[in-house]
């Protein structure tokens, strides 16, 4: 039969049309978020993720590149560089393989997306498309939809079924009979919905009158592309019942203290001690243990499982014969770092540098109670006077001055009353913070699917950036300016920093822009890695070396902050990685010519108005999240201190609290990045070029 014969015309206003997945009946669309599914235990995001990872059982790496994605559009543009390589009978099989697509999306979205098909009746499914009268149809002169609408057609078949006395088959989905039907090198297995339990008795029931789209698990709003309801979004609760901290709120100080005698620790607690670490530690240098996992000690976190990732900065260390055993539950610091709070307790056996020092705890010391006086500001300035070097910076805190140090010690009942205290206040500040930090996640993912639904818009065209935008150098002469203020780049698009400000004569020989407000800044070595935002009233009269490039958009064609928010979906991501080229590793210069002969899509003004509304609410609530956070941190920072000095007697409010084993470090919303992982986070090109 030819293909002319499957040509069909449609009446939109009688039949159930789907453009936009944000649309009543948008969850109908292989892009639509919040359908996961789940084939030979590996998580797949969307239906079009799978159906693409489909087209090539032979290429495992293509498979996981497609699925790895997050976005369904930068998964289907991840498979096009591979289209000729597509699998041989991929025209035969191809509907057959969107077929079973579409059943494994019922069967694991049973209640969500079965009751989104049979809200639409019997009237006709179609796909509206621009261009594809394939799987969809287009708009004819007339207003009428032309097209072949196979996917149209296939979930009309699948709501019959559905409708069906035979409903049940569709809990089980067997593989296709078709040769190499794999996924990442294996057979692909049969698909199951859960336990009939759990099914929900109502297929044939009459469908409901009105449904919307799905909603992802997290949303608390009604919408994809509204603003978020923030008021609805109420985080868990930052406390237990009362009952479980009796004393919280009564927190007092001891009722008999004693002079120290040390001016950075002042009163203790009278029945408290003060002790030299060499009577509460001793030293542990043990080697020879080469197959023990790598530890290392972070700032923020303590110490840690040192990740070695192939791809990224750190590498496998051939020589371990000088690296220190750190049994669990030793001290272990960074002699060099230590000042600055790089210290903590080995979760697990483990090897460290021969730059750290390994402490093992006595009998009566606990060693989480230290970890947390180690880290005070009072005895971090402590320990630069008992550091030895040239460069103070860099001084050394060797075992045999760490041993020397005088620190408070309370009686070994209470060092773990207070470990209990605070480590349970940790995981409430970590509740509450990530709980937050959530609620800007879930802005975060309304911009991206917002700037999807804008990027979709019928009205969209595709232009070449550099048609649209302005390449900006504003050339600093060092002569007219006394001092200048350079910038640096976090990445994960976490905005930009000020550098500490400099002399004209202490740049260097490299070029130099004036920064204004609203230029958007994209890092010329790591904009691969996020590493892109616009300037605000802070970082105007700032200077950015040559490295950087500064864009604007024509404001008659482009607003800049649509720009700015498509650059940080998947898709601009994928261009800015794909124009980022150069030695392996993390530093790779991005061609700024090339990027610019990139077509994107560039949808009408009152599009990109609506999104600009979100990334604006999106840096307010980023600026108000980053107070929150801080003044949080402050708190807890300040009650640490009060407790492990012994200001504070916490042992009635510690004693009815469950212990807590384990705190999860806390997302970073203003601190600066740890010295040992700085290039991992932060986008490190030098002042002076």
């Amino acid at each position: 039969m030819s293909q002319a014969s499957q040509v069909r015309t449609y009446d939109p206003a009688a039949s159930v049309v789907f453009l936009k997945t944000n649309e009543r009946f948008g969850g109908l669309s292989n892009m639509a978020p919040g359908f996961p599914l789940r084939v030979n235990n590996v998580r797949i995001r969307t239906s079009e993720a799978l159906y693409q990872a489909c087209r090539f059982p032979h290429m495992p790496d293509v498979q996981r590149k497609i699925i790895d994605e997050h976005s369904p559009m930068t998964a289907k543009m991840r498979s096009k560089p591979f289209r000729d390589e597509s699998r041989a009978d991929w025209e035969a099989a191809r509907v057959k393989i969107m077929r079973w697509c579409l059943r494994v999306k019922l069967a694991q979205n049973w209640r969500e997306f079965g009751r989104l098909l049979l809200a639409t009746g019997d009237r006709p499914i179609v796909e509206q498309s621009r261009k594809d009268d394939f799987w969809g149809a287009k708009v004819a002169q007339d207003g009428s939809l032309v097209g072949m609408n196979v996917l149209g057609r296939l979930l009309m078949e699948l709501r019959e079924q559905l409708k069906s006395d035979e409903a049940e088959s569709l809990w089980f989905i067997e593989p296709l009979p078709i040769p190499e039907f794999l996924l990442f090198g294996q057979r692909i297995e049969p698909v199951q919905a859960g336990p009939k339990t759990e099914i929900p008795a109502w297929i044939n029931e009459p469908p409901p009158q009105t449904i919307s789209v799905p909603k992802l698990p997290v949303e608390p709003q009604p919408s994809l592309v509204e603003p978020p309801v923030i008021a609805d979004a109420t985080p868990p609760a930052a406390v237990p019942p009362a009952d479980a901290v009796k004393g919280w709120k009564r927190l007092e100080s001891f009722s008999r203290y004693r002079h120290s005698n040390l001016l950075w620790l002042g009163e203790i607690p009278e029945h408290w001690d003060i002790r030299r670490n060499g009577r509460l530690f001793a030293a542990r240098r043990e080697t020879g243990f080469p197959d023990l996992p790598v530890l290392e000690v972070s700032i923020r976190s303590g110490v840690r499982v040192r990740d070695f990732d192939p791809g990224g900065r750190k590498q496998e260390m051939s020589d371990r014969s000088k690296y220190q055993r750190a049994a669990r539950g030793d001290i272990a610091y960074n002699m060099m770092r230590m000042w600055q709070g790089a210290v903590g307790i080995a979760p697990i056996d483990g090897l460290v540098s021969p730059a750290y020092v390994v402490a093992r705890p006595f009998a009566e010391t606990d060693a989480a109670y230290y970890a947390y006086l180690f880290r005070t500001a009072a005895y971090t300035r402590e320990i630069d006077t008992f550091s030895r070097g040239i460069v103070p910076d860099r001084n050394r805190l060797y075992w045999e001055s760490f041993k020397q140090m005088p620190s408070v010690y309370p009686p070994l009942d209470e060092q773990r009353l207070i470990v209990r205290f605070l480590d349970w206040h940790g995981a409430q500040t970590a509740k509450l913070i990530r709980a937050k930090q959530g609620l800007l996640k879930l802005v975060a993912e309304e911009r991206e699917a917002l700037t999807q639904a804008v990027v979709s818009s019928s009205e969209t065209q595709q232009r070449r950036l550099k048609n649209i935008v302005d390449h900006i150098f504003r050339n600093v002469e060092r002569e007219s300016v006394r001092s200048y203020t350079p910038v640096g780049m976090f990445n994960k698009g976490r905005g930009i920093f000020r550098k500490i400000p400099a002399k004209g004569d202490e740049l260097g020989d490299s070029t130099f822009s004036w920064i204004e407000d609203g230029d958007l800044i994209l890092s010329g070595q790591f904009a691969w890695e996020g590493a892109v935002a616009i300037a605000g009233a802070d970082e105007a009269g700032c200077v950015a070396s040559h490295r950087y490039h500064i864009i604007r958009g024509k404001e008659d064609l482009i607003q800049t902050i649509y720009l700015s928010s498509f650059l940080r979906t998947s898709l601009g991501n994928l261009l800015l990685n794909e124009h980022s080229r150069g030695a392996a590793g993390r530093n790779r210069p991005l061609n700024i010519r090339t990027l610019l002969k990139e077509e994107i899509p560039i949808p009408p003004q009152k599009e990109q108005a609506r999104l600009i509304e979100l990334v604006t609410l999106e840096k307010q609530l980023v600026g108000t999240l980053t107070m929150f956070a801080d003044r949080l941190r402050e708190f807890r920072t300040r009650l640490i201190a009060d407790v492990v000095t012994g200001k504070l007697d916490v042992r009635g409010a510690a004693a009815s609290l469950p212990d807590v084993t384990e705190i999860e470090p806390i997302d970073d919303l203003t601190e600066g990045d740890d010295l040992d992982e700085a290039v991992d986070d932060v986008e490190t090109e030098d002042v002076v070029a």
